[in-house]
């Protein structure tokens, strides 16, 4: 297979997004980029995605996730 072909085949794999967000939001994953490094709103939104898998296989399975912060003391994580 070619190089050019690889490519052609890896964007076909791929599915555009048009999404509805307000300016705050955009802001916020702009944030997000620069202080993680991610290079692009869609790197943030595919770390983001990916640890939220995380935590919802974590929760399904009677998980709990916590938060221990620098003091020492524990916060349990709730999410929607």
């Amino acid at each position: 297979m070619s190089i050019e072909t690889k490519r052609h085949t890896k964007r076909a794999e791929r599915t555009r997004l048009s999404l509805d967000i307000s300016p705050a939001v955009r802001e916020q994953l702009e944030s997000l980029a620069r202080r993680t490094e991610a290079g692009s709103i869609t790197e943030v939104i595919r770390r983001a995605l990916t640890l939220y898998d995380l935590v919802v296989e974590h929760q399904e399975d009677a998980g709990r996730l916590v938060f221990r912060h620098s003091d020492g003391s524990e916060e349990l994580l709730r999410v929607l």
